[in-house]
């Protein structure tokens, strides 16, 4: 185990094909306090649960530091992670997961929304109440054992688990927000950017008009579109055709649905309408998107590149 001392060790890949998909990491506890890399390499390029059962960390992320007491669990997108401290005595688990991984726990259907609202960005969660707190474990612990084994089918059987632990998580966020509800901190555009933002979560596949968000938000479309230029720096159009693109990218590159049927999963009336929307965003037709994504894979890299610009 790394000491205090020491420098920054990555997070050993597990032992089995589905390499690509997880890297899981039980932390014991040791009398040395121990320094997890998370930006090494292709692991860079992974989202992260990150779970203390006893004891306390602090979290390096992009924007600065995170502290952990038990029983905190944190979500970090890809990207987000710098690396993980652990204090003398403290144990826990670190799983990292690929975002075609993530895509297929999630799904593609508009009950999903919760659980991509969950993924978008860094939380933490406090898991007091021990039956969702055990749950939980028992499924990142299912995912690590099945890391190691590569049994036949692990793809679904990973993908089944990460998305029971993502659902558990989401059940914890939304008890803290139900606790915290009568005291908001965010500003009221603040709010009403977050409503937008569950909106096209639930509705972008079926290509609602700037209109028609708006009037479900209380405003005018000139407003949505100044609120999110001011805020976000882009236009509501751009961003909710930024979410399809997005939901397009993970849908070729974990996915085998024709290019037909994968544009009417994201509501659009032909393949041909899908691709030259697709192209205008990308630059690349999907079927040719589809195979620079594979070739990624093929060389250890994570299947869609880093650069896209996600949701904010």
């Amino acid at each position: 185990m790394p000491t205090q001392n020491s420098p920054a060790t990555a997070l050993p890949a597990p032992y089995s094909p589905t390499a690509r998909d997880v890297l899981a990491q039980i932390v014991v506890p040791t009398l040395h306090r121990q320094r997890w890399s998370l930006d090494g390499g292709s692991a860079a390029a992974l989202g992260r649960i990150v779970v203390i059962t006893a004891g306390r960390g602090d979290l390096l992320h992009a924007d600065g530091e995170l502290s952990l007491r038990a029983p905190d669990v944190a979500w970090l997108p890809a990207g987000a992670g710098r690396s993980l401290r652990i204090e003398p005595g403290s144990e826990g688990m670190i799983v990292g997961i690929s975002e075609s991984l993530l895509a297929a726990a999630i799904g593609v259907h508009a009950d999903s929304a919760p659980l991509r609202q969950l993924c978008a960005r860094l939380t933490r969660l406090s898991a007091h109440a021990s039956g969702t707190r055990n749950e939980l474990l028992r499924s990142l612990h299912a995912i690590e054992a099945e890391a190691r084994s590569g049994a036949g089918g692990s793809r679904h059987y990973l993908a089944a688990h990460l998305t029971i632990a993502l659902v558990l998580m989401w059940r914890l966020a939304a008890r803290e927000l139900a606790t915290s509800a009568a005291a908001p901190t965010e500003g009221h555009s603040a709010q009403r950017l977050q409503r937008f933002r569950h909106l096209v979560e639930a509705q972008f596949r079926d290509h609602w008009t700037m209109a028609r968000y708006a009037a479900e938000l209380s405003l005018t479309p000139d407003r949505l579109h100044d609120l999110c230029v001011r805020a976000l720096g882009r236009a509501p159009t751009a961003l909710v055709h930024q979410r399809l693109v997005r939901e397009a990218c993970l849908l070729l590159a974990s996915s085998d649905l024709s290019i037909e049927r994968l544009g009417a999963e994201l509501g659009f009336g032909s393949a041909s309408h899908f691709s030259r929307f697709f192209k205008r965003w990308m630059a690349l037709a999907p079927k040719a998107y589809r195979a620079q994504s594979r070739q990624r894979v093929s060389t250890g890299q994570d299947a869609t590149p880093q650069s896209y610009a996600d949701w904010p």
